[in-house]
């Protein structure tokens, strides 16, 4: 499983594409507020990412992977 430091990377490289600051991730992610991060990201990505989410079957499979979970883990407290 990922440990904190690969997950603060994947934050980092989140908020680096996003071209947004990585606290402002961090805390829309916690909220849930997904749409908050989508906005600043490439239309294109932001589509393929809001076609995962919609889909149960995709988004079960994204939500179940190791570093999935540590991420929630992470932003659940």
């Amino acid at each position: 499983m990922a440990n904190n430091e690969q997950i603060n990377a994947l934050i980092n490289q989140l908020s680096e594409k996003l071209n947004t600051d990585s606290k402002q991730v961090k805390d829309a992610l916690q909220k849930g507020n997904f749409q908050q991060v989508l906005k600043n990201m490439d239309e294109n990505q932001a589509q393929k990412i809001n076609e995962i989410l919609s889909d149960p079957e995709q988004s079960k499979k994204v939500l179940n992977s190791p570093y999935a979970q540590a991420l929630i883990k992470k932003l659940m407290g």
